[in-house]
């Protein structure tokens, strides 16, 4: 009996040892660390899907943090540090000028999942956005787009008074403008340094989504959250691909990590949402409602900064701004009209996946 036990156990441990050998597994980095959504939602629920659509041919295993810093991620994709990670397009705005155009419109759109599938047709289907992920040796496959972005501060903020010297992180030039305007004074760096910064006195505040209160275990050295609603942080490319990987596969298989793709992604919105709804219930910060100096302002930038979106793009090299700009905000009216309240993340994933990558030669794409 235990020599038949013994003999079972083997042959398992077999099996299991030639599937896991038979399986190719993509070297990921996800980047923002271990609490973080991405980490959470987006890639385990990509990489199930993945090995489900390719009968257990592919998989992935994340490295959260460490391997390949946020402003480290272009050239770790190209390079081949990484296989897979998340590209934050706003920390590379030389590079990627014309698929930046979405972050200078972040003020625009009704949710996290029309926004973000609005950006990620336009990108998928922009031949010169498409050139610039050439030229860096990846393949774009997608990007979310955080909730509302409010003020995350040391010291309690309320009136356009008080934003008046405060440092505050910015992570898109669009943020860095806002600040500025209103008196305050940006500092750029990836959300890996927040903890550390807020902590030590480097910066006051951070234009982030509450749900970096959790993600970056920011409720330690964050006290308020002013619930400015200063648009949203669009420009993560949150499913990229290394060429080198993309070219070991076949049109199928590229498929399968395209559609993966836009179910993580639609997952980690959802995340996005529980972490926030987690911030609120365990009163982990005081929310403070601004005043109508402070949302005057944001009006009047916001209104401002889309009038000469076009001049702003224009000078950092985007030929025709202002015809791609109309072509995003197209995208978006049409998205307001397929997304609906309440959709799931997985009815929203095959929504994307049938929208857009469907649509797709994923045969020639990418090269």
């Amino acid at each position: 009996m235990k020599t038949r036990f013994a003999a079972t156990l083997l042959a398992c441990s077999i099996s299991a040892l030639a599937v896991g050998a038979s399986a190719d597994t993509i070297r990921a980095t996800s980047g923002f660390g271990p609490n973080h959504a991405v980490a959470k939602d987006v890639y385990p629920t990509m990489f199930k899907k993945l090995e489900e659509l390719t009968d257990g041919r592919w998989t992935g295993q994340d490295t959260p943090s460490g391997l390949v810093a946020p402003n480290e991620m272009s050239t770790g994709l190209r390079d081949g540090v990484t296989e897979f990670g998340a590209l934050l397009m706003p920390y590379f705005v030389a590079e990627y000028p014309d698929s930046v155009l979405v972050s200078e419109l972040s003020m625009l759109g009704s949710s996290a999942a029309v926004i973000s599938s609005a950006v990620t047709e336009y990108i998928a289907t922009c031949e010169p956005c498409q050139a610039e992920f050439t030229r860096n040796g990846q393949i774009y496959l997608g990007s979310d787009t955080t909730p509302l972005y409010d003020l995350l501060s040391t010291k309690p903020v309320k009136t356009l008074d008080d934003m008046a010297g405060l440092k505050v992180r910015s992570g898109s030039p669009f943020y860095a403008a806002f600040i500025e305007s209103v008196g305050g004074a940006p500092v750029q760096m990836p959300s890996s340094e927040l903890f550390e910064s807020l902590s030590q006195g480097v910066i006051d505040a951070t234009f982030s989504s509450p749900h970096e209160i959790i993600a970056n275990r920011l409720g330690d050295v964050v006290g308020y959250v002013t619930e400015i609603e200063q648009g949203v942080f669009n420009g993560a490319a949150i499913t990229t691909a290394s060429t080198m990987l993309w070219d070991r596969m076949d049109a199928d298989d590229r498929m399968a990590l395209a559609t993966a793709a836009q179910y993580g992604i639609a997952a980690g919105m959802a995340g996005f949402d529980r972490q926030i709804e987690e911030v609120r219930a365990g009163d982990m910060v005081e929310f403070i409602e601004p005043d109508q100096s402070l949302i005057d302002a944001r009006d009047t930038f916001n209104a401002d900064r889309l009038a000469n979106a076009a001049s702003i793009l224009e000078d950092r090299g985007v030929s025709d701004a202002q015809t791609k700009i109309d072509r995003y905000k197209a995208l978006i009216d049409k998205w307001e009209g397929l997304v609906t309240p309440g959709m799931s993340p997985e009815d929203l994933g095959a929504l994307r996946t049938e929208e857009i990558w469907s649509k797709i030669d994923l045969t020639s794409y990418g090269s």
